[in-house]
């Protein structure tokens, strides 16, 4: 029997889908001053850089400012209860993630529900990896795996936070490999990563591209999707070490707030979509280990909705809490 979380869940999600937008243009111009473009994690990390590139853009393109807001915290319900409370004008967007649909599994109360966002665009798909600390003296998931059961419960496991793709995706490792390791959540990806330079955690579960940045400091043991990422071909898959069910990508979508006229959300979702694809923006894109999408509100709209069902079943297992 489902639970009454996901029930809700469900619920909020078939009234993101169907009802969301406003069929008026409320404004005769758009867009009218500075967009704000409030993301759930800290600066610094892969999600912040992406937007920044593609912020300039859409300034220099619509000629008017648009900045980014680093809201971290609370899993990113700071994040998206500012957003889901805003005007719904087209200047205050939100750039989110899985941790959007998690929280409302896993809280009572998030402080915000799916119906207060329309989908606006997929910015892009972001492949999850695995990277260990090169002090730990491992260089293949099997060793690490093999470590881990000698040390249950000792060796740990950062992640941008409570309920994101990359806990879940720890989560699915500890259940596929039959170890202990211990969660440590973090406001986004840059401070997990900090500290595991710094020795104070042994692994970092996150995109990819973050993990690449620090040869000869962190090593990438394995990355989700069925195939390699294309831009490190070395890294190997989990499927091809053996745990083909731990695969769980992370994303960045932007949403805006329920009721934005369709106008404005089609025009929103047609300028991110082709600024994502921009080759000098996509190339960077990459670089940060982020695969550029920019799907359309369509488009974005059921994949929300097959992630909400995948998500309330992981947490119905008991594995993810808060």
């Amino acid at each position: 029997m489902k639970t009454d979380r996901r029930k809700a869940l469900e619920c909020s999600l078939g009234l993101l889908a169907g009802a969301a937008l406003s069929p008026s243009f409320a404004q005769s111009v758009y867009p009218n001053g500075t967009i704000r473009i409030v993301i759930p994690s800290a600066v610094g990390g892969g999600n912040d850089i992406m937007m920044r590139m593609v912020a300039q853009k859409l300034s220099e393109i619509w000629g008017t400012p648009t900045i980014i807001d680093a809201k971290p915290g609370a899993n990113g319900a700071i994040a998206a209860t500012a957003v889901a409370k805003a005007a719904p004008d087209g200047q205050t967007l939100l750039l989110t993630n899985s941790a959007i649909l998690t929280n409302i599994s896993l809280l009572s109360n998030p402080g915000y529900k799916m119906s207060e966002f329309v989908p606006v665009s997929m910015m892009a798909l972001v492949p999850i990896a695995i990277g260990v600390r090169t002090s730990l003296g491992v260089a293949s998931l099997q060793e690490y795996i093999t470590l881990a059961r000698s040390n249950s419960k000792k060796l740990s496991f950062g992640t941008a936070g409570q309920g994101s793709s990359s806990h879940f995706m720890g989560e699915l490792l500890n259940i596929a490999a039959s170890i202990e390791t211990l969660h440590i959540p973090y406001k986004g990806e840059a401070p997990a990563i900090q500290d595991l330079l710094g020795g104070q955690i042994d692994s970092v579960i996150t995109s990819i591209g973050a993990l690449s940045r620090h040869p000869g400091k962190i090593k990438t043991l394995a990355v989700c999707g069925s195939n390699r990422f294309a831009p490190y071909p070395d890294v190997t898959t989990f499927a091809e070490a053996g745990f083909p069910n731990v695969n769980m990508p992370g994303w960045a979508a932007v949403l805006a707030p329920a009721g934005t006229p369709r106008p404005i959300v089609d025009r929103l979702s047609f300028e991110l979509g082709r600024i994502i694809k921009l080759p000098e923006v996509a190339s960077k894109t990459l670089d940060l280990g982020f695969e550029p999408v920019g799907w359309s509100s369509d488009k974005l709209s059921p994949f929300l909705l097959e992630q909400a069902v995948m998500v309330a079943k992981l947490v119905e297992s008991g594995r993810v809490k808060i």
